[in-house]
């Protein structure tokens, strides 16, 4: 009952960053809904060790992955300009 009442919720978080990760207005908050999902991805994995207890490896993994992906993520949006300086028009060339 509580691991039903458990999967419907993390579906709905799931749903939920998705929309973030879609219509997130800055690259940070789709890398912060990115992170999300990896999170419901290694929780669902954890439900899953009541059936198979060879997931909570997968977990595990999960969870390393999408740090590793995390930091790479802001590294990158770290070393890009994304926007525009400001007192400089869009169709402005220097």
């Amino acid at each position: 009952m509580i691991a039903s009442c458990l999967v419907v919720a993390l579906a709905a978080a799931c749903c939920l960053l998705l929309v973030r990760l879609t219509a997130g207005p800055t690259p940070f908050d789709r890398l912060i809904a990115m992170q999300g999902l990896v999170v419901c991805a290694a929780l669902f994995a954890a439900l899953l060790h009541d059936i198979d207890p060879r997931w909570i490896d997968a977990a595990l993994a999960i969870v390393l992955i999408g740090a590793a992906l995390l930091a790479a993520g802001l590294k990158s949006l770290r070393k890009q300009n994304l926007y525009a300086p400001l007192g400089v028009a869009e169709g402005d060339v220097r």
